[in-house]
């Protein structure tokens, strides 16, 4: 007689042991919690056109809309038109960002929670609509730009590769950290583009901004120079070929902190003008930021008694492109 009150107290505890587990669940489930059941598309054309979707038409105003849509999983159909073409295109639907990051924040949990709700499901956030003489065509990148873009770039290059040669020294090489770039990229065909830039970059052994404290002896390297090229966009991708004016710097110091060891040789910088060439490509990631590798041999130093050798800088560079004049 008394098990039946024991029974039903554990199944009380389980009931809420199980409310519980349902509970943290559903807070662990992103794109149920999170995600809104509709979501928008920016399309972005290289003239005017109309979007025809379901019951919605919109018209571009300076070669943009914006469309609302629910998020499901199955293609989104549009019509899109000009004064003389007009073509149905299919947008694939996709997981969203919010339905893969249960990977991060619950261990994947998330996703059977997730596994059933369309919220999981979104589409590009832009859209690229390219209208020629004859076809349609779109992307979820820019493929081509007007001609007579102007656009500015900002590039921390972070990561520097040196190998320099000072003079009545040895080759010197290192790998560092820091630098800034400001450029100016003039479109001249749809395709290709024109890129004039200052940087300055250097060697510097930290990361992350930090105040260090040196002691002993230490070879600092850096660069200061003026380039100009000529680049080709095929698809996400940008490559580049011009050529650069440089000034290149070896500092060998001693700072006399925390009791180092005497020094080997007195501190000495020395500094060289060098021309040669330079080599961009990047990546594109998003709207305006780009990952990019950039290679600058030089052969050629004017000042110099030994006026010819072979000198390098690779950085790898992180940059932000924003439209100046369309």
């Amino acid at each position: 007689m008394k098990s039946r009150p024991i029974q039903t107290l554990i199944y009380s505890k389980m009931k809420k042991a199980l409310s519980l587990v349902t509970a943290l669940l559903l807070l662990t489930s992103c794109a149920t919690i999170f995600n809104e059941s509709h979501t928008n598309i920016t399309f972005y054309s290289t003239e005017a056109i109309q979007i025809v979707c379901k019951q919605d038409t919109l018209n571009t105003i300076d070669n943009k809309a914006i469309l609302q849509v629910e998020r499901k999983n199955e293609p989104l159909q549009l019509t899109v038109s000009t004064d003389s073409l007009s073509k149905t295109i299919e947008i694939e639907a996709k997981h969203s960002y919010r339905y893969w990051s249960n990977l991060i924040a619950n261990g994947g949990i998330g996703m059977l929670v997730d596994k059933n709700t369309p919220k999981r499901y979104t589409y590009p956030h832009r859209i690229y609509i390219n209208v020629t003489d004859t076809l349609i065509s779109y992307s979820n990148y820019i493929q081509g730009k007007s001609k007579g873009e102007l656009d500015l770039t900002l590039s921390l290059p972070h990561l520097n590769s040196f190998h320099l040669k000072p003079e009545n020294e040895g080759a010197k090489t290192n790998t560092g950290f820091w630098g800034l770039n400001l450029g100016l990229d003039y479109y001249h065909s749809q395709r290709q583009f024109f890129t004039i830039g200052i940087s300055w970059v250097s060697d510097f052994f930290v990361p992350l901004p930090a105040a260090v404290d040196l002691s002993g002896e230490y070879e600092l390297m850096s660069s200061s120079y003026a380039s100009f090229s000529n680049n080709h966009k095929l698809g996400r991708f940008s490559l580049g070929y011009g050529l650069a004016y440089t000034k290149n710097i070896w500092d060998f110091k001693y700072f006399d902190r925390f009791d180092p060891p005497p020094p080997t040789r007195e501190a000495v910088k020395k500094s060289s003008i060098a021309l040669g060439f330079i080599f961009p490509a990047y990546f594109q990631l998003g709207k305006h930021f780009n990952l990019g590798l950039i290679y600058r041999p030089t052969f050629y130093r004017p000042e110099m008694t030994d006026k010819f050798q072979y000198e390098h800088l690779i950085s790898l560079d992180f940059a932000w492109k924003i439209r100046l004049r369309q």
